[in-house]
């Protein structure tokens, strides 16, 4: 065998080894119906990456808002339904009857959402990236609550992504308060009252 054809036989494996292979991918179950994702908001709070005490047998820190916003609500919820519609993306936010009343009067803050997309009919059969939304701005009335009803579209997403033959993954959604750029709310359990 020559130099030539030897170096034609390393190029060709190079290539066939150099690329990734995924066996067992298949598509999303396009009978899957999930319609709503629906999440309660508690207050964003700084995460404990070094420890100084510990509680109960685990490592613990005293709580913190330097990289989150602590702004006080009651109650903080995030409803995305699978059709497009006025009130696809759904926030609501209360701080009427937070300690202080209000607290949330007078702020600009909007949702953030991170969807991964995925075509579940058609060719190819393909994820696209994941997708960082940004909602319209809410400017919080001086009662302290809102609401604000919205599409995916309005919140960024692309017509060729929105449509209903994809499936959206949550991935993360938060809101977000404009002025510092820093969480608000995010995902949780309340604790019980």
């Amino acid at each position: 065998m020559s130099m030539r054809s030897l170096a034609f036989v390393a190029v060709a494996l190079g290539v066939l080894v150099g690329q990734p292979v995924r066996v067992d991918a298949v598509g999303p179950d396009p009978n899957l119906r999930a319609l709503v994702y629906n999440t309660n908001l508690v207050q964003a709070m700084d995460q404990c990456t070094f420890s100084i005490t510990n509680v109960g047998g685990v490592a613990a820190c005293t709580p913190s808002n330097s990289s989150t916003d602590g702004t006080h609500f009651t109650v903080g919820r995030v409803i995305i339904r699978a059709m497009t519609s006025r009130g696809q993306v759904a926030t609501l936010l209360r701080s009427s009857k937070a300690t202080p009343p209000a607290a949330f009067a007078n702020k600009l803050v909007h949702t953030v959402i991170v969807l991964r997309v995925t075509r579940t009919t058609g060719t190819p059969l393909v994820t696209w990236v994941d997708q960082t939304l940004n909602c319209p701005n809410i400017l919080v009335p001086p009662t302290g609550d809102a609401i604000q009803k919205a599409t995916l579209l309005d919140c960024g997403l692309a017509a060729a992504l929105a449509d209903n033959t994809t499936n959206k993954e949550i991935v993360s959604v938060q809101v977000v308060d404009n002025a510092s750029s820093k969480a608000i709310a995010v995902p949780g359990v309340p604790r019980l009252r």
